[in-house]
């Protein structure tokens, strides 16, 4: 037996989950120098809240080195502040400050075109059962 790539949907989802990650790449690393896991982190603590490292690693899906470095540039750049968790005092908790929340901002508007744009080639149908459909396999591997 064969697997046919055109017909194999890991391989098209990647296919897909590449093409779409490196397009969006134009909306926060060249208007606003952000690597895609320091994105990642931003978008995660914008949508929720303080968290520390281990969290960041589960909910953007990297690695511990990779959400480590990514936390520090962005302390770095000025967008996120830390205190010591509440929770486990061995940990500390990040978040976004002002002015991270701030390019939070201006990115997700910029993210809300470049969505607009992507989808203009589908009906309002159509976008609804894909994200629904795209929310259904992920939820199938839990």
């Amino acid at each position: 037996m064969e697997i046919d790539l055109n017909e194999f949907l890991p391989y098209q989802l990647n296919q897909l989950a590449t093409k779409i990650s490196d397009d969006f790449a134009s909306v926060y690393q060249q208007k606003y120098n952000l690597t895609i896991s320091q994105w990642r982190i931003v978008a995660n603590l914008a949508q929720f809240g303080q968290s520390n490292a281990r969290e960041l690693c589960s909910l953007a899906n990297m690695d511990k080195s990779t959400v480590s470095r990514a936390i520090k540039a962005l302390i770095d750049q000025g967008y996120l502040v830390t205190q010591l968790s509440e929770q486990d005092k061995r940990a500390t908790d990040v978040m976004l400050n002002q002015r991270g929340k701030e390019l939070y901002q201006r990115i997700a508007q910029d993210a809300y075109i470049w969505q607009r744009q992507l989808a203009a080639n589908f009906s309002k149908d159509e976008q609804e059962q894909l994200l629904s459909l795209l929310i259904k396999l992920k939820t199938s591997f839990k």
